[in-house]
């Protein structure tokens, strides 16, 4: 999420470069994947900062899972949690200062909405706030008939990021020539077969494999170092620096990852990647492959999708890691898929920047 917020703070201050703007987060923003101090901006507790929240001219909720059921019914107080992300506590005419950004609700079901307490407080935050761009089209089509059918789709923030906001992170330097296969697979299972399968696609490619550490834990991996060594990738201990990783990341040639935000970062740099994710995995939460596959369907890039039930199969094994290195070597296919993020994002532009204009 690292640059998701980057995205947010590097284009608020664009719109509006003489607003003040801080980022909240709910609870105390203790552990992160990356150095807080790499990045240019600090997280407010919003907790302890109740009333300064409130007194906010402009509340902009940006990217992840902030409104849906799943977040808001596993979080410690959901009725507290409400007086943030729905504005509870605030009369009717406030809900017009609120934008809804990049977000997503896939993980919505028509169950849900038997939970009077989340469901109203929904409805009254959407139906009234000035702007609702989510990220995905599922999302979209859900909000729609609260929004009067009004236009309310976006894109993922982090495509916002433009290259010149990357400096502001600690230590980033992009890298000039583009070679290799970045590799990194984070919370899904048959790993190695995934690993297997990445360094197949580059030897047909004629590329080296490397793995890329994707903000990862210091404890992640133990156990598998030795047997990826066989395989070809050296893993270091503990957590790259944010610009270390975002740097290594602009060197490659060709990704290939189960992760979402790798995904979104590597296209908006240019770099193809290939994503893997389960087709047997439903959207119920926020940890689910299904936002991957839907993120895929929206740029344009469903032929990139490659499902983890086909590479159990030796036929299908051999025949994903044919038809993807066939696919990364035509570049009109590749230059279409970064066409269609750029629309999208152009198109997400002007609709975010309209609306926080009309605030400000």
């Amino acid at each position: 999420m690292a640059t998701v917020d980057l995205a947010a703070f590097s284009f608020i201050r664009r719109i509006a470069p003489e607003a003040e703007v801080t980022l909240y987060a709910y609870g105390a923003p203790s552990r992160y994947a990356y150095r807080a101090e790499d990045l240019p901006y600090d997280y407010v507790n919003v907790e302890e900062h109740a009333e300064r929240f409130f007194a906010s001219d402009a509340f902009i909720y940006w990217g992840d899972f902030i409104h849906a059921y799943d977040y808001w019914r596993n979080t410690h107080d959901p009725l507290q949690y409400s007086r943030f992300v729905f504005l509870t506590d605030l009369p009717d005419a406030r809900l017009k200062d609120a934008i809804v950004f990049g977000g997503t609700i896939i993980t919505n079901e028509a169950g849900q909405e038997i939970d009077a307490l989340y469901y109203e407080s929904f409805v009254r935050f959407f139906k009234g706030a000035r702007a609702v761009h989510f990220r995905d089209a599922l999302s979209a089509a859900k909000i729609s008939p609260l929004r009067s059918c009004a236009a309310s789709l976006g894109c993922d923030p982090a495509f916002l990021l433009e290259d010149a906001d990357l400096r502001q992170i600690s230590g980033f330097k992009p890298v000039g020539e583009c070679k290799g296969v970045g590799v990194f697979f984070g919370r899904s299972p048959s790993k190695l077969r995934m690993m297997r399968f990445a360094r197949s696609v580059a030897k047909q490619l004629g590329e080296k494999h490397a793995w890329l550490p994707w903000f990862e834990y210091p404890h992640a991996r133990r156990r598998q170092r030795w047997p990826l060594l066989a395989l070809g990738y050296w893993i270091r201990s503990g957590n790259a620096d944010t610009g270390a990783i975002l740097s290594a990341l602009s060197g490659y040639r060709y990704i290939i990852t189960d992760t979402y935000h790798l995904c979104v970062n590597a296209w908006r740099m240019g770099i193809p990647a290939v994503c893997i994710g389960q087709g047997v995995g439903d959207s119920a939460t926020s940890l689910g492959d299904k936002k991957k596959e839907i993120l895929y369907e929206m740029i344009g890039a469903r032929q990139f999708y490659v499902f983890l039930e086909s590479l159990r199969l030796r036929n299908g094994f051999c025949g994903e890691t044919k038809r993807m290195t066939a696919l990364l070597e035509k570049n009109e296919v590749v230059m279409q898929v970064e066409a269609n993020v750029t629309a999208q994002r152009e198109m997400a532009l002007v609709r975010l920047a309209d609306a926080i204009r009309g605030m400000v």
